[in-house]
């Protein structure tokens, strides 16, 4: 089975129970501290729309639509996970998101917990550039390369996948010719952070 099958089955298995899941007690806890750095990031949303790279069952695309976003663009490559998504101002794309072609361009991106899933994350960066105008803000929720960044990876580990861990030095690297820039890195969580990225 390959690595991008193993993510895809992964998250089709836990998909009816993810958004419940989210909101538990330690994992809410979590999901809250790392949803305040990125609304942050991202600023106000409210009258846009938005592109969402791995939506999952919609915890974030829940969110934007409760800050005002007047559509979400939600890409997952999990069938049930899009399955998840509320109905109402959501539009549902099932796609990978390093070759997703949403038709049209966006100011706001949001990539909240998917980029470690990819394998090539640097294609996921240059996907979304074609389709950012210019100014457009990406904001990027990740776990970081340290002891309970590490934590995480060994519990993906238990379920097959092997994921990427990041620091400044390799999303440098990763943004470099993507057609965006840093512009800020922050902390987010116990072993996450956020970046946002400004379209070139």
């Amino acid at each position: 089975m390959s690595a991008k099958t193993r993510v895809e089955s992964y998250f089709d298995g836990v998909a009816s129970s993810y958004q419940k899941a989210s909101s538990s007690v330690l994992w809410g806890l979590v999901r809250r501290r790392e949803a305040t750095s990125v609304m942050a990031q991202l600023g106000d949303v409210a009258g846009q729309e938005v592109l969402e790279l791995g939506s999952g069952a919609g915890y974030y695309t829940r969110l934007l639509l409760r800050h005002g976003a007047t559509r979400v663009h939600a890409v997952d490559v999990s069938a049930r996970m899009i399955a998840e998504l509320p109905k109402d101002g959501v539009v549902p794309i099932l796609a990978d998101a390093t070759i997703v072609d949403p038709g049209k361009t966006f100011r706001l991106f949001l990539s909240a917990g998917m980029l470690e899933f990819v394998q090539e994350p640097a294609r996921v960066l240059r996907n979304a550039a074609r389709f950012a105008e210019p100014g457009a803000r990406l904001v990027l929720l990740f776990p970081q390369r340290s002891l309970l960044g590490r934590a995480y990876r060994r519990f993906h580990a238990r379920n097959g996948m092997n994921i990427e861990l990041f620091d400044r030095p390799l999303l440098e690297s990763l943004v470099r010719k993507s057609g965006w820039t840093i512009n800020t890195i922050a902390p987010a969580g116990p072993y996450s952070s956020t970046a946002l990225l400004v379209r070139t």
